[in-house]
């Protein structure tokens, strides 16, 4: 499991980014950027702290201080679950393309429903980005060249994205009649700055029935692959997500396992870092 201060800084650098994104003040994006540096770079474990004494790390308010201490405590930050609820997983995966800024991905968004890096680029192709505000001829070959650099060098994202999008699926299979347990595991699960694919282990009394579902959510863009246990799709914000059905007597090794650590087996899917 990582460093607290590293998981915090990471949900500070998330709500920099959101407010930047819904065009929020400049400064205070400067702000809370400041705030997640010193965070990851402080010389001690912020769990346990209170308030009072996380306000002594540099850059950090009293504002910044409530919401690390509301996290430690809970296990959220009511202000950043509001600002994801506002803003689709997919448009905040387009701010990772080099050169896009969130700005210029809610333009998109709006303007023209651009909502993944697939759209993205079908959007370039058909004509539809250019006229925009701030969108060129030079700025549609930038884009292209980033949406290729992702690729070659495989595409990850920001913890925050593979959440939203995790939080959407796994409520969503266990929903599913017979589905019996179900929850992410893999670098999502063990907390990683940045994911590549989610992975979704499930245990079901009916695996067809709950791969049937899986591919066929409202969000699925792409069935990779479909199986009697395990199938891949490609979501509206670009990831990769693969579902894999165990026996129920296998499930804690299969978590251990698919997850990669020990540590993180035993620990709440999503928890503070008090007690993680």
């Amino acid at each position: 499991m990582r460093r607290c201060n590293e998981e915090v800084a990471g949900l500070l650098q998330e709500y920099a980014d959101l407010i930047a994104i819904t065009g929020g003040d400049a400064f205070k994006v400067r702000v809370y950027e400041k705030a997640a540096r010193s965070v990851g770079g402080y010389g001690h474990e912020i769990d346990g702290m209170d308030a009072a004494a996380l306000r002594a790390i540099p850059n950090v308010g009293a504002s910044i201080a409530a919401k690390i201490d509301e996290y430690l405590r809970t296990g959220s930050i009511h202000q950043l679950e509001e600002l994801r609820t506002k803003i689709p997983a997919g448009v905040r995966l387009l701010t990772t393309i080099p050169t896009l800024g969130p700005k210029k991905a809610m333009v998109l968004y709006h303007e023209r429903g651009v909502d993944s890096i697939e759209k993205l680029e079908d959007a370039i192709h058909a004509g539809a980005v250019r006229g925009l505000h701030g969108f060129g001829t030079k700025t549609e070959e930038n884009l292209l060249h980033g949406i290729e650099v992702m690729r070659k060098t495989g595409s990850r994202v920001h913890i925050g994205i593979a959440m939203a999008v995790a939080e959407e699926i796994v409520p969503a299979l266990q929903a599913v009649p017979g589905c019996e347990r179900c929850a992410y595991a893999g670098s999502l699960r063990r907390m990683k700055d940045t994911i590549g694919d989610v992975d979704v282990l499930a245990t079901a009394e009916d695996p067809a029935a709950l791969m049937a579902a899986f591919t066929t959510l409202p969000y699925v863009t792409e069935v990779i692959a479909h199986g009697e246990t395990k199938s891949s799709v490609r979501t509206a914000a670009g990831l990769q997500v693969d579902l894999r059905v165990v026996p129920g007597d296998s499930w804690g090794a299969a978590l251990q396992y698919f997850t990669g650590s020990k540590a993180t087996t035993s620990a709440p899917a999503r928890s503070p870092c008090t007690g993680s």
